[in-house]
């Protein structure tokens, strides 16, 4: 189910909106919904990328909260340069002091 929302725009970002419009070639509830969709998907992947950066949150969570498989949410931690292991040099100097 759907609910309507009202909301107000500047004149500018009415403008923005049908130049969109015009490129899309489609209605601005449309193009207020993608552009709202999308804007909301950006959200969710910044957030959950910070939320593993401080290992709050597990990869499978974050990619379930995303809707992406698990190795798309591998794909873009390492684009974002994120240690999802938890697994620091100084463990694995002391793990190879063990072993060796």
């Amino acid at each position: 189910m759907t609910d309507t929302i009202s909301v107000r725009f500047s004149k500018e970002l009415q403008r923005d909106i049908a130049k969109i419009e015009r490129k899309w070639q489609t209605d601005r509830s449309e193009v207020i919904r993608r552009l709202i969709i999308q804007a909301v998907k950006e959200w969710k992947l910044k957030n959950v990328v910070e939320e593993i950066r401080q290992h709050n949150l597990s990869i499978g969570k974050a990619a379930e909260e995303c809707g992406v498989p698990i190795s798309k949410m591998i794909d873009i931690l390492k684009e974002n340069s994120v240690d999802w292991t938890g697994y620091s040099k100084e463990d694995l100097e002391r793990d190879l002091k063990i072993l060796g």
